[in-house]
């Protein structure tokens, strides 16, 4: 035989990408047009046993099934380098390819498979086919599909072409999940097909048959295994298994080749309340799980970062608000003239809160205890800038005419006039000069008192930038 190599062409169109299988009758290749966006399956038969044409009769099977959507459509089908090929739409992988990789089916799943096939059965069976080599290699399935296929029919038998049948026969099918009938060299029919079915779930539910022990390389394998086959009853065979498995066994075993078989009651015993038909396999729900995962972190993220930037924003706009309101209202009552009132203004913000108390008659500002700060505010007035360490004898021995007589009159400011202009000022002058001095001294004092919180203390635009600088990292 001479093997086909990746980029061979066969037809003018399939080009061979790689080789997928290989069995007694041949190989399969995973070929893919050059003029259309399709994968396709390349089988080739072995020349060697070319003489049983298999491959030619599985063309003709495969005609008379056209139609049935469980199985392959011919694409094409000749000789390329004396060699009989045919091409196929791909499917999937087989079943086995599944199992390996997830270990178990679950008993939904291994009720839907056997649901599935119980309805592919009875098409090619109303068709006359019967297919003779059942087994998980030939149940082919998609990652992102909810149905199954059956493939190579190879030896499958037309019940129509040869109605005579012969007293021996050869053994046709695989021997782990061939029917009794195959061990006795008897004539197979539709019912054959369904008993082999019948192993295949076991195999799925129990992960092995109680004849794989049997060597294979004992000369007389086919016939132990033929034997434990009729020796053993559904019970047996079904032990610890649900009782639809065991209905099933029972049913397609007392069956008679001139019987047709119950489809529909058979596919009943799978169809309980937690099966539905087109139900996903394993496979399909791992698939989805993982792409339902992969979207809701997508989704997930995505939200995040939408309600961290909101969250950023509105903290942001937030505290802009806060501080321009904090901002206006501290500017605000800066400008406002004193009146003969007594308020209160507190800051939490402030590490050290400032309290600030006002009247006409006295102010006082306690906040500002740095020594430099208090030389830059002796503008102001007396009361304000004088330091209890540099006048001492005055505020303990009350000696200051300049107190004295700020006590009995408005203070004035030392930009302004000279204490020693006191004494002497008329007093209607006076009157009008401590107008004046009240009003300007109310404005320095509170803008003073409005740099000192922005400042002298904690500032809360700043402590706002540091904040969201602090928030954005």
């Amino acid at each position: 035989m001479q093997d086909f190599q990746s980029g061979d062409v066969i037809a003018q169109e399939y080009q061979i990408v790689t080789m997928l299988a290989q069995g007694s009758f041949g190989k399969v290749y995973l070929g893919k047009s050059q003029t259309k966006n399709m994968n396709v399956a390349i089988k080739v038969e072995k020349t060697e046993v070319s003489y049983f044409n298999s491959l030619i009769r599985e063309v003709e099977i495969l005609k008379i099934l056209d139609g049935v959507p469980s199985v392959p459509k011919v694409i094409w089908s000749g000789l390329e380098k004396g060699q009989r090929i045919m091409i196929q739409n791909l499917l999937g992988k087989d079943l086995i390819h599944y199992q390996k990789k997830m270990k178990k089916f679950s008993y939904e799943c291994v009720c839907n498979i056997a649901y599935q096939m119980i309805g592919i059965l009875e098409q090619i069976h109303n068709k006359n086919i019967i297919h003779r080599d059942l087994k998980p290699e030939n149940i082919l399935g998609a990652s992102q599909s909810d149905k199954i296929y059956l493939i190579d029919f190879g030896i499958a038998k037309n019940l129509e072409s040869n109605k005579k049948s012969k007293e021996k026969i050869s053994f046709i099918g695989t021997t782990r999940y061939a029917s009794l009938a195959a061990h006795l060299a008897k004539e197979q029919n539709k019912k054959d097909d369904l008993e082999s079915l019948g192993y295949i779930i076991i195999y799925f539910l129990n992960g092995s048959l109680p004849w794989m022990n049997v060597g294979r390389d004992d000369n007389e394998r086919i016939e132990k295994i033929g034997l434990l086959k009729k020796d053993m009853s559904p019970e047996e065979l079904c032990e610890n298994l649900p009782k639809s498995i065991f209905k099933y066994m029972k049913y397609v075993k007392g069956l008679s080749s001139k019987i047709k078989p119950n489809y529909a009651q058979l596919k009943d015993l799978f169809n309980t309340v937690n099966i539905q038909p087109n139900m996903p396999f394993d496979w399909n729900q791992r698939a989805k799980a993982n792409r339902k995962m992969n979207s809701n972190k997508s989704i997930k993220t995505s939200k995040s970062a939408k309600v961290l930037s909101k969250s950023k924003s509105q903290f942001g706009k937030t505290q802009r608000n806060s501080s321009k309101e904090t901002s206006q209202k501290l500017i605000q009552y800066a400008l406002t003239p004193i009146k003969k009132q007594h308020k209160t203004l507190v800051f939490p913000e402030s590490q050290d809160k400032t309290v600030y108390h006002s009247s006409d008659d006295n102010q006082q500002q306690s906040s500002l205890s740095d020594e430099k700060k208090s030389k830059e505010s002796v503008k102001v007035g007396y009361s304000i800038s004088y330091e209890p360490s540099k006048f001492s004898r005055y505020s303990q021995h009350n000696k200051s005419p300049i107190q004295q007589q700020q006590k009995e009159r408005a203070r004035v400011s030392t930009l302004d006039a000279n204490p020693q202009d006191l004494f002497i000022m008329p007093l209607q002058s006076e009157q009008q000069l401590q107008e004046f001095e009240n009003q300007d001294l109310a404005i320095k004092y509170n803008l003073l008192f409005y740099k000192s919180i922005l400042y002298n203390y904690k500032n809360p635009i700043q402590d706002f930038k540091a904040s969201d600088s602090n928030f954005i990292d």
